[in-house]
C-alpha cells in the first residue's frame, strides 16, 4: 500500500507538502503542487491514516455507540439513524453491545477512550448501579476533556437522555387506551429492575391506572427480560396469577410478541381473551398476527437527532434536550373486553397445573 513518501516522491514534492496537501491542513500550497500532490495520490490510490491524524487532532474520526443487544430491532434502527448522519460527516461508527453486563459495557468505553473516539452515544438505558455509574463515569469525563461528545438516547445517572422520549407519558397514554376500551384488569409485564428506562415505563403504568381510580394489584405486575422468552413467562405468571385479567401491557415490543407466541401455543385467545400491547413499534410489529398495539417511537430519527446534538457539542454550542414525540398505535391485538360477561377467562390447564 503507498505511503505518504511514496506520493511525495511522485509528485516531487517533500513528504511535508505532501501531508499538508493530503491532510485538509490550511498551511499555503500553490494550487499548481496541490493539484501534482492529488494527482499522485490519485495514481496511486493513496487512502490516508485517519486513526493518525485523527489522533493529531487530538480524537480520532470515530463514533463509538454502546446498545444493550444489536439483533433487538429497537438498536438496529436507532443505529442506522445514527450510521445514517455520521457517514455524511466522514466518521466511523463502531456498535457494541454490552448485553446489559456492566463490566462489558465498561470496557467499551474504555477502549473508546483509548482510541481517543470523537463521540460515544448511549443508545440502552442507563444501568442503576451506583459503583458502575462512578467507574463508567471517570472514562466520560476523560473523553469530555479531550473534546469528545458523551450524548445519551436513553434516561441514565448522569441525567436526562439529551435526546429520547417521554416513556412515562407514552406508557401511561397507552394504558389510558386500554381502560378506555373497557379493561379493568390490567396485568403488566415490566423490564429490569435495574434499568432506568424499565422503571420510568412502570411509573407510566402505575400513574394510569391510579388516574383511572384503579387499584394496583401487586399481583399483577411482573418483571421479565426485555426478550420474547421474558414477556412469554411474564405474560403467562400474570394469566395464572389472576384468569380474570382481560389486558397485559408490555414494556416493550419484544416481550408483547413473546406474549403473542405463548398464549397462541395455550390457546388463549388474543385479543378475544387478552389484550395485549408492547411499546417501540419495531420493524415487524404491525405484521404479526395479531397485529401488534403499540407506542410508535421514531427510532431512526432518535439516531439521527442523537448524532446531531454529538455535533454541537464537537462545535461548542450548547445542545437543548430534545424530546421526540410518540403516537399510540391500536391495532389488531386490543380489542373492548368480549367475554365482560364471564367470571374468568377459562384458563388452560398448562396455566393452572401447579
Amino acid at each position: 500500500m503507498a505511503s505518504i513518501v511514496d506520493v511525495a516522491r511522485l509528485a516531487g514534492v517533500s513528504p511535508a507538502t505532501a501531508s499538508r496537501v493530503l491532510s485538509g491542513s490550511t498551511h499555503a500550497v500553490s494550487q499548481v503542487t496541490r493539484s501534482r500532490v492529488e494527482a499522485a495520490a490519485a495514481e496511486l490510490d493513496f487512502v490516508p491514516n485517519a486513526l493518525a491524524r485523527g489522533l493529531l487532532k487530538s480524537r480520532a474520526p470515530i463514533v463509538g455507540v454502546i446498545v444493550h443487544d444489536i439483533t433487538d430491532p429497537y438498536f438496529s434502527e436507532i443505529v442506522r439513524g445514527i450510521e445514517d448522519e455520521a457517514e455524511a460527516s466522514g466518521y466511523l461508527v463502531i456498535t457494541s453491545s454490552s448485553d446489559r453486563i456492566p463490566a462489558r459495557e465498561e470496557s467499551y468505553v474504555r477502549l473508546l477512550r483509548g482510541m481517543r473516539a470523537t463521540a460515544v452515544l448511549f443508545a440502552g438505558s442507563g444501568i442503576r448501579n451506583a459503583e458502575f455509574e462512578e467507574r463508567i463515569g471517570r472514562h466520560l469525563v476523560a473523553m469530555e476533556r479531550y473534546g469528545a461528545a458523551v450524548v445519551h438516547l436513553s434516561p441514565s445517572a448522569r441525567g436526562p437522555a439529551l435526546v429520547g422520549v417521554d416513556n412515562v407519558a407514552a406508557m401511561a397514554e397507552v394504558v389510558r387506551a386500554l381502560v378506555a376500551l373497557g379493561h379493568r384488569r390490567i396485568g403488566y409485564v415490566g423490564g429490569p429492575e435495574w434499568l432506568y428506562v424499565a422503571a420510568d415505563r412502570e411509573r407510566g403504568y402505575r400513574s394510569a391506572l391510579a388516574e383511572a381510580g384503579i387499584g394496583i394489584d401487586p399481583g399483577l405486575v411482573v418483571t421479565a427480560s426485555f426478550d420474547q422468552d421474558g414477556g412469554a413467562d411474564g405474560a403467562e405468571r400474570l394469566l395464572r396469577a389472576d384468569p380474570r385479567l382481560t389486558a397485559i401491557a408490555c414494556a416493550n415490543d419484544l416481550q408483547a410478541l413473546g406474549a403473542l407466541d405463548r398464549f397462541a401455543q395455550l390457546g388463549v385467545s388474543v385479543p378475544d381473551d387478552v389484550s395485549v400491547t408492547g411499546f417501540d413499534d419495531i420493524p415487524g410489529a404491525s405484521r404479526t398476527s395479531p397485529s401488534l398495539s403499540t407506542v410508535h417511537l421514531p427510532l431512526r430519527e432518535l439516531g439521527r437527532s442523537g448524532f446531531l446534538q454529538a455535533e454541537k457539542i464537537l462545535a461548542g454550542r450548547r445542545p437543548h434536550r430534545r424530546l421526540l414525540a410518540h403516537e399510540i398505535v391500536l391495532r389488531r391485538s386490543t380489542s373492548k373486553p368480549r367475554r365482560a360477561a364471564r367470571v374468568a377467562v377459562d384458563v388452560p390447564a398448562a396455566l393452572v397445573a401447579s
